[in-house]
Order: structure tokens, then sequence, then C-alpha cells
């Protein structure tokens, strides 16, 4: 016997053969009908529809025969799904390849053969239609078109199935698609009836305190008392805050909803940020005529590692809330320290009241976006619906939970439930930054709006600035061809010329390649930040005014510092490359900081799992790249970088913080001393500068240490526009 070898397209013919879902499937009348029709045609006693897998061939109808399958080996039809016509064996015991095969030497002792080959309208053979005799004989021509025709029309009803399956299929995939465009249609219905009543309700809550803001204002120029006056900047600064809030709900709600709210992980004093947010509800709750009752467990460990800024903001919503809904009783405000271990601990903060409660059909949207508890709800007690949704959001950011029970009249308790690593660090180092001193500096603004203009007047006063105002960009720009200006100040968005426009004019002569260009704006998206800086600009300021950030800019483009200045203003320009930046700010600081042998700049990656070196220019002056910090290699180092801005190590072998960064840190780069500064973009920790001494000790002065802070400053500015080549 000789076995039949395996088709060179095996895989693709099985893969064909298993979409038809064929195998082991009941007998059906419409193949019993060929193989009887078969049998009839070619006057023999045995006909099969015989489908070949890996190890046998199935009969999906047989005719004359009871048997369902047998071993792919000993099969005709294994020999048959290799030929392109039919395949007939006249008389088996005369043919080497058959004589001796047990279908030929036992039952069903098998003479005569003839099968067609069942061939897939992609070319895959995957079985046969066969008829059988134990008699000697040959087919006609007749018989073998029949038998050719028959095969075809056996492929014809597995066509068949596979397309009405595949109709089937594809109508239920429509009746879901259907059913759930339906449930998005009632959702989007559902959607825009909320955002209506939401936008309705923000008008509503813009309006209330831009029109106290605005009558407050006319009220208290009419006044002629000094303290009715206050009473009325009070009242104007109170609606402002609300004012405030608002808006920043809704940027929150933002920027968590495009998945860009970033969470810090720092080390804070929960004590401290619980102390913030009670000393203003004590007299909230006291006006209202209401008890606010704090009760701090004592165990809370003094340090812990996390996001003051949005853990406040919980609390407070919460806080808030709850006195916002009791009308009588009191509010109870508990922290409870519930696990603690040696890295952790499991913080529970309950708010406990007796106010209104939140009935049951509210309670099932109470933390989806836009809802209150009814509508009138807004009208009572104000808010934009927005509250909830965006604590529950944060603590899940940080991995924390919120939950509440209530009782309509009877109160409610809001669960906020938050675990907190631990820190056995000292205190964070941060250190005071000088307020630059620019007297004798003129700087031009070009701002349009007089309220902006009182602002940014008393801020660059109290860094003793002149100040000159310009009301357009036509008017800034004809003023600084005309006089000497040291920095400027850019509002974008302004009558006769812009800011961006004006810009582009300054940029075009000599005399205006030199001068810084700060703008001023309230567009804060990335795309209008880059925009500003590609056009020549050399930083920005966000409105409203952060004095901390503008007291950077003025310490980097301080016209009094000439080097720092005319470093950063390289560092602004988009036409010297990044390398060349790099090295002109690890220059900048072997100038400033002349213990330091050897300076480096760092970058972070984005899981803090390493840090990369972006230059280092050693002792040589030579440049070294590509070195990379491992925080599984440094753990210390790294722990107490990201929760330090300053690292002062006078001597880092003996030192008792850098002690344990291990001897593979310090002694094959000869490292005696080091001071490094952390620096930051938007709070988030970028990267570190790192100054150290090499081959002996040294005690870095209060000096290095603001020059480094400086310097820091323009490291920033420059990696905030981007690492870009040439």
């Amino acid at each position: 016997m000789i076995k039949a070898q395996i088709p060179v397209d095996e895989e693709s013919r099985l893969k064909a053969l298993y979409e038809y879902e064929i195998l082991d499937t009941e007998a059906e009348k419409v193949f019993d009908d060929l193989t009887q029709l078969a049998s009839d045609i070619c006057e023999a006693p045995i006909s099969l529809i015989s489908l070949v897998d890996p190890q046998r061939q199935w009969f999906k109808s047989k005719y004359g025969i009871d048997v369902d399958s047998t071993e792919r080996d000993i099969a005709f039809c294994s020999h048959t799904i290799l030929q392109d016509q039919v395949f007939e064996i006249q008389n088996a015991l005369l043919d080497e390849r058959f004589y001796d095969n047990p279908l030929v030497t036992s039952d069903p002792n098998i003479r005569f053969y003839a099968g067609t080959p069942l061939v897939t309208p992609s070319g895959s053979t995957i079985g046969t239609l066969c008829v059988i005799s134990d008699q000697p004989k040959k087919l006609t021509q007749t018989q073998i078109n029949a038998l050719k025709i028959l095969g075809k029309e056996v492929i014809a009803q597995l066509e068949l199935r596979l397309n009405n399956r595949k109709l089937a299929t594809a109508l239920k995939q429509q009746q879901i698609h259907n059913k759930n465009l339906e449930e998005l249609k009632k959702e989007a219905d559902t959607a825009n009836t909320l955002k209506g009543r939401f936008l309705a309700n923000m008008s509503h809550e813009l309006r209330t305190p831009l029109h106290g803001i605005l009558n407050l204002a006319e009220f208290g120029l009419a006044e002629t008392s000094n303290i009715e006056k206050d009473n009325a900047l009070k009242s104007i600064l109170s609606s402002a805050n609300i004012l405030s809030n608002i808006v920043n709900d809704i940027l929150d709600f933002s920027k968590i909803e495009a998945g860009k709210l970033n969470i810090e992980n720092i080390n804070f004093n929960l004590s401290e940020v619980i102390n913030n947010v009670i000393n203003p509800l004590m007299k909230q709750a006291t006006d209202k005529g209401i008890k606010f009752i704090p009760s701090i467990d004592k165990n809370i460990a003094t340090t812990l590692k996390g996001d003051p800024v949005r853990i406040s903001q919980i609390l407070n919503n919460l806080c808030s809330n709850a006195i916002k809904f009791t009308q009588q009783g009191q509010v109870e405000f508990k922290v409870t320290v519930k696990e603690n271990s040696l890295n952790t601990q499991n913080i529970v903060f309950e708010i406990i009241d007796t106010g209104i409660g939140i009935s049951k059909a509210a309670q099932q949207n109470l933390f989806k976006e836009f809802h209150q508890a009814d509508s009138s709800t807004s009208r009572k007690y104000g808010g934009t619906g927005l509250g909830l949704s965006i604590c529950t959001k944060l603590s899940s950011l940080m991995n924390g939970k919120i939950n509440f029970t209530s009782k309509e009249d009877k109160g409610s308790v809001f669960t906020y439930q938050q675990s907190f690593e631990t820190s056995e660090l000292d205190g964070l180092l941060k250190p005071n930054k000088e307020i630059t001193d620019l007297q004798g500096c003129t700087i031009l603004v070009a701002e349009d709006n007089k309220v902006n203009q009182v602002v940014v007047s008393k801020m660059l006063q109290a860094h003793n600035a002149k100040v000159i105002f310009t009301e357009n960009g036509k008017d800034c720009v004809d003023y600084f061809f005309a006089n000497h200006v040291d920095l400027i100040f850019m509002d974008i968005q302004m009558p006769v010329m812009d800011g961006v426009q004006a810009t582009k004019i300054i940029r075009a002569q000599q005399t205006g390649k030199t001068t810084p260009i700060i703008a001023m704006t309230a567009n804060t998206m990335k795309q209008d930040i880059e925009h500003y800086l590609d056009i020549g600009m050399d930083g920005y300021l966000t409105k409203p005014f952060n004095k901390e950030h503008l007291n950077s800019l003025l310490n980097v483009y301080n016209p009094k510092n000439s080097n720092l200045k005319n470093l950063a203003v390289k560092v602004s320009n988009p036409n010297i490359t990044s390398e060349r930046k790099l090295k002109q700010i690890c220059n900048e600081l072997k100038k400033l900081i002349p213990n330091a042998d050897r300076v480096s700049l760092w970058l972070f990656n984005h899981d803090y799992t390493a840090i990369n070196s972006l230059i280092c220019l050693d002792e040589k002056n030579e440049i070294v790249s590509n070195a990379v910090l491992k925080a599984e290699d440094f753990p210390a180092y790294f722990d107490y970088i990201l929760d330090h801005k300053v690292l002062d190590a006078s001597d880092a072998r003996n030192h008792g913080i850098t002690k344990n960064f291990t001897k593979v840190y310090f002694e094959p780069s000869n490292i005696y001393s080091l001071l490094d500064y952390i620096y930051f973009i938007d709070n988030k920790p970028l990267g570190v500068i790192c100054c150290e001494s090499v081959g002996s000790k040294i005690s870095w002065s209060h000096a290095d240490k603001l020059s480094l802070i400086k310097v820091a400053d323009v490291t920033t500015l420059f990696l905030s526009k981007r690492l870009k080549s040439s």
C-alpha cells in the first residue's frame, strides 16, 4: 500500500474546509439525494461525500455503507484530492497502490473506485464525491461527466449553507447594531437634554457672580467711606472666587474627559491640607447657623505622597456640598486611619450631614456629569452639576473611591477612601527664589484691557521696573523702534494689530533680534503656545497671571544679568540646534558655579523608571551623552530626587542621604560632591540638572544654589519649547 502525499496547500485547504463548519454534523437530505443519484447513475452500490481532515475522511453523506469515517492514510479519497479530474481505479487488486489496502483485503472489499474532487471557489480541494463497488468496473464518459456535475452541486450546496450562515450572522449583527443605535440615540437625546439644562444652569451660574461683580464695582466707586469700599471689594472678591470655581470645574472636566489631567505624586502634609479646607468652611457653616465638627485622627503620618491639590479639591467639594444642603443641625468631618503599615496608610474621610438627603431616583445619577438631584436644586442651591462627577473621576485617577448613603430628609454620609504611601524623608526642600530686581529697566507692555493694565503694572512695579503701556500691536512696534526697551510683554488679541503680527515685525528687524518678547495670553492650548514660541516669542504668561511664573521669566530675561539673558534668548532662537543650546546651558553653569567640574542635564522617561542624559560636559569640557540611570539600580537616589527640589551632598560618599546611593553611582565617575536641582513643567517633574565636583570635596554656597535655580529656569524654558533638532 502506498500512502497519499500531503497536499502542498494543506494549511489553506483545511482552512477552507473548516470555514464550512460541516464536519461532524447531522445527515441532510439534500446531500443524501446527491449520493443516491451518483450511485444510480454510475451503477455502483456505494456512494459517499467524503471530507478529508488531518486524520480521517469523514462522510457527510453515505449510501450503501454504515461506517461514518475511515483513517486518512488508507483512504482512496486522500489520493483523489491530489487530482484535477475524476480519479478512477478499475481494479484495485491490480494497482500497486491499493492491492494490499485494508479496504481492499477486507470489508468493504473495494475493487472499483471513482471519485471527483470537491473544489471550492477559491481553488481548495476539501474532499470528494465518490462511487465504490466490490466488482471491477469502468465508467462511461457520460457517467464521468455526471459525477463531475454532481460534485459541483455538492460544493454549491456547501456554499449556499455558508452564505446563508454569513447572511444570518450579518442580519444578527445588523439587529444588534440597530439596537445599539437606538440605545445610543436615547443616550444622545438624554445627554442633549441634560446639556441643554446644564447650559441654561451654567448661564445662570456665570451671570450671577458677574452681575454681582459689575454692580458691586459701581457701588464701590459711588461709596465715600473706606469701610463701605472695603466691604464692596470683599464682596467682589467673593463673587470672583465663585466665578473662578465654576470656570475651574469646566476646565477640569474637559481635561479629565480628554485624558490630559496630570496627577502628582509628591510629598505633602495632609494635616496642612485638611486645615486649609476646614478654616474657610468653619465660617461658611457659622454664617449659616449650623455646626461644622471636624475630627482628625492623630495617627496620620506627617508626610504622605500624593496630589495635595486634588485631594483638597475633593474634600472641599464634599464638605461644601454638605454645608450647602444642610439647613439645620450639623456637618461632621471625620478623618480616620483605617489601615496602617510600614509604608502605607489607608485613610477614610467621612462627611456626615443632617441635610435634605437624596431621593432614591436621584441617587442613581448622582455621580454623572451635568446631573443634580432635580431641576429645582440648581435654582435653589446653585452649582454646575459637575462637582461630584469631577471628584469621583479624580479619586479614581488616584486609585481612591467615593461612596455614599443617604435618606431623603434625613441627611447623607459621603465616604472618600484613599491609600497613601508614607515617607520617612525629611520635609520638602523648597528654595526661596529671590524677587528679581529690575531697577533701571524698561518694560514695554502691549495690552488693550484697562483692568489687565492695572494688574500688570502693579506686578511689575513690585520688581522696580519702569513700565510703558501701549494699547495695540502697531503702537507697540512704533514705540519699540523709537525707544530703548529691555523686555516686551505682548498681549495676543488686540485691535488694529494683534500680538502675533507685531512680534513678526519686530523679529524681522535687526534691532528686534535680541529683545525678549513674552506672550500674555488666555489661550492655554498646547498648539497655541507652540505657535507663539515658533514665531519668535521667548516665553509666555497665562491669564490670570501667576506671580511665581512671572518672577521666573523676569529672572531669566533680567537685562541686568546679560549672560543669562543672552543665553535665554539663544535658547529661544529656533535656528540654533538643540545640541548647541544644551552645551551653552552647561557652559553657563560652569561659569556661574566655578566649583562644578562636571555638569549634566537629565530627562526622566514617562514613568520615572529611568533618567536619560541629554548632555554631560565633563571636567575636560568634553561632551559625554547617552548615559542612563535606572531606578531599579539606584532606588534611594530616585526616591530622593522625586521628593525634593534640591539635593546638596557636599561629600557624596559620606553624606547621610547619599551614602546609600551605592558605590556604583559615585566611584566610577570619581564624584566626591554633588549639587542636583530637579526642574518642573506644569508641576510635573521633568528632569535634573547635576553639578558635580570631581576628585575633591566641595561645600556648595548659597550663591551656587541660586545660580543653579536661575539656569534651571532657562533649562525649563528650553525643554518647554520641545527638544528640536536642527
